[in-house]
């Protein structure tokens, strides 16, 4: 796991007076006030961090910023159960999985990680962060009931807040049109940077050549995937085609937010036959193409990607690189199908630059700047917290 630790140095300077050699009471001064110095500073220290101690932030504060971080299909599957003013533990709810698209539960597994580090970045204004200090199981599709997942910690950190949390309430997945413009070097440098130092690499392109690619095969993605009864009907139940359904359910994909009709969404997913051909199709995927209009800069990510430690510690990269771009003004939209679908992903290898050997590419989004997109319901941070 990749954490950013703090530590603690006792610095002693030179007097910025010199003594005077030849003057026995200004040694005698200077000599007793720097003992001071040396004695009392440990204690000082000591009296800081049990000072910060008592005034760390308590876990529904953090669960009331993190709830607000993404999660695959708007799922929402993480629960908190505190434990103490500085431990906790995170379990998953089984109900809120992807049994057919995400058999693994990697992609589930992630979004854990995401939320972790939405707690971290939510302490940090506090002087802490949330470090998972144990895994108990893999999350399981299988599994029923609500389901331990890992012990978290909450510690002191010496460092300055990275990320102000702030951030993650202004935080959107943007499924609208886009201005056109590719993403700013800067802030896609700042990203390898941070992705970097989770031992992953990030990719990025403005050729239109590529970029068109990625729509076109994600068009082509979409209609596969909709011919599969399992596929289909998993997410017609994470579908909620009224503002009224999205209120009261508080989470899946709500169609104001994916920028279709809620009736044309039900319509495709309920009588999925009538838009497999002729006229309908071709409307179909008109519109849906015409979605991602503007949309100039690809990227995408590659790293470890084999067991749940590394599946978290992409979340967590994701989490915070997701911040970083929503703090230089920049949306993002996720194509989880070009990944999930063997055909499409297949391709993405062939076509893309790829990792290192032994990383995958796991990631794959658009980038740039649109108008400010709806925001998702979220569950209550008392429907998260457990007793």
């Amino acid at each position: 796991m990749v954490c950013n630790a703090g530590s603690l140095f006792i610095v002693l300077r030179p007097t910025r007076y010199p003594v005077v050699p030849n003057s026995r009471r200004q040694f005698l001064k200077h000599a007793v006030s720097t003992a001071a110095f040396v004695l009392c500073h440990p204690i000082r220290q000591l009296y800081a961090l049990t000072g910060r101690k008592n005034e760390l932030p308590d876990w529904a504060a953090l669960v009331e910023y993190a709830r607000w971080c993404p999660t695959v299909h708007n799922l929402q599957p993480h629960k908190v159960r505190p434990l103490s003013a500085t431990e906790a533990e995170l379990y998953y709810d089984p109900s809120r999985l992807l049994p057919v698209e995400d058999p693994d539960a990697v992609f589930v597994t992630i979004a854990l990680g995401i939320f972790v580090e939405h707690l971290s970045v939510a302490a940090s204004a506090g002087g802490a962060r949330v470090e998972i200090t144990k895994v108990f199981n893999p999350v399981s599709v299988e599994a029923q009931g609500i389901q331990r997942f890992a012990l978290l910690t909450l510690v002191a950190r010496a460092e300055k807040p990275e990320i102000d949390r702030e951030l993650i309430r202004q935080r959107r997945t943007s499924r609208l049109h886009y201005d056109g413009k590719p993403v700013n070097r800067d802030a896609l440098e700042k990203v390898r940077t941070e992705a970097a130092a989770f031992g992953h690499e990030f990719f990025f392109t403005d050729e239109r050549e590529v970029v068109d690619f990625v729509i076109d095969l994600n068009q082509q993605t979409l209609f596969q995937d909709l011919r599969s009864a399992a596929d289909r009907n998993e997410l017609n139940q994470l579908f909620r085609y009224t503002q009224e359904e999205a209120e009261r359910k508080k989470d899946g994909l709500w169609s104001n937010c994916m920028c279709f009709p809620g009736k044309l969404m039900k319509s495709v997913f309920t009588h999925h036959e009538k838009w497999e051909k002729g006229w309908r199709r071709w409307l179909l995927a008109g519109k849906y193409k015409g979605s991602f209009k503007g949309t100039a800069t690809i990227c995408w990510f590659g790293g470890n990607f084999e067991n749940t430690g590394d599946w978290l510690d992409a979340g967590r990269m994701l989490a915070r690189n997701w911040l970083l771009l929503t703090r230089e003004g920049v949306f993002i939209h996720p194509f989880g199908s070009l990944i999930t679908n063997k055909d499409a992903y297949q391709k993405i290898n062939e076509k893309f630059t790829r990792p290192q050997p032994g990383k995958k590419i796991w990631m794959i989004f658009r980038a740039g700047y649109s108008k400010e997109p709806a925001r998702s319901y979220r569950l209550n941070t008392e429907d998260i917290l457990l007793s």
